[in-house]
């Protein structure tokens, strides 16, 4: 198994494969500290034994330390890329089990944690997702990882119908926004949930219009698969209570084909169950022939 890229296919890959082949990844860019660490050792008795000069030193310890933070890039990468799961395979449920034991391991525990909690909402289990957010510490205003945290919490709440604490969360992440600087690359994290949070708000206040302009903006800037059946799924649900059973249709249909195990496949399929009409009986028919209905028959 190779390193992971964008192009590692973890569809083919079981949770203990995936899991087996991180810790192989991780422990090969160890190995590479490890020999980085050897050869600044030798530089240091070349220097003391005047076989290099003082400038050549430098330089190559200077190397060794861009090379050591490319391998920690390397292997942060590693980490990052197990998300495809998620995003590009749609599959909660792998996700799950890969972070959890990667969170049993005592693998950035803090950052595991959220994403099984993320894993959890995605299959539904919302009630379970922001338990598992209560084991976690409150990222740092400053950290990545903070608006993911609130992220999940408000599509838990939403999912819960507790759209009370959505404004809440909302809040809460309007909070952590005003205390960052002017050019905190987070701002624009913090933008993109407000956006979200807006869109869950407006949908359920009925306010159709306002909500389908802010998820027709949002599938415009969708990156990953996951990201559309979020938005696919509102607009699915906002078709057909306004009648575009059509669009509705083709939107489920989409999620049903990609949405792998996210909770997002049974409600497409809920949503096709309202939008096609369902299949008169043999009895029903004789009864239409006959130009009467069902109750008239019966009296």
């Amino acid at each position: 198994m190779s390193m992971f890229t964008k192009k590692t296919n973890f569809k083919a890959m079981k949770a203990d494969d995936v899991v087996a082949a991180y810790r192989k990844n991780v422990l090969i860019f160890w190995i590479c500290h490890g020999l980085t660490a050897v050869i600044l050792v030798g530089v240091a008795v070349a220097l003391l034994m005047q076989k290099i000069t003082l400038f050549n030193a430098a330089l190559s310890a200077f190397f060794l330390v861009v090379l050591n933070y490319l391998l920690y890039v390397g292997r942060t990468y590693q980490y990052h890329m197990l998300n495809q799961i998620m995003n590009q395979y749609c599959d909660p449920v792998k996700a799950e089990k890969v972070f959890q034991k990667l969170h049993d391991s005592k693998v950035k525990k803090n950052h595991s944690l959220i994403n099984i909690a993320r894993a959890q909402c995605y299959q539904g289990k919302f009630a379970e997702a922001l338990d598992t957010l209560q084991n976690v510490s409150r990222p740092k205003p400053d950290s990545i990882l903070v608006f993911l945290y609130y992220n999940v919490m408000a599509l838990c709440y939403e999912g819960l119908g507790q759209m009370d604490m959505v404004i809440d969360v909302r809040e809460r992440a309007k909070k952590v926004m005003n205390g960052l600087k002017e050019n905190s690359p987070n701002l624009r994290n913090g933008q993109q949930l407000l956006t979200i949070i807006d869109g869950i708000l407006t949908f359920h206040e009925g306010s159709f219009t306002r909500s389908r302009e802010i998820y027709e903006e949002q599938i415009e800037n969708s990156s990953f698969p996951l990201s559309r059946m979020t938005v696919l799924c509102k607009l699915a649900k906002m078709e057909q209570m306004t009648g575009s059973t059509r669009s509705a249709i083709d939107h489920c249909e989409y999620i049903l084909e990609s949405g792998g195990t996210t909770f997002y496949v049974k409600e497409a399929k809920e949503i096709l169950a309202l939008c096609k009409p369902k299949k008169k009986t043999a009895e029903q028919k004789e009864d239409a022939q006959d130009g009467t209905e069902p109750d008239q028959a019966e009296n």
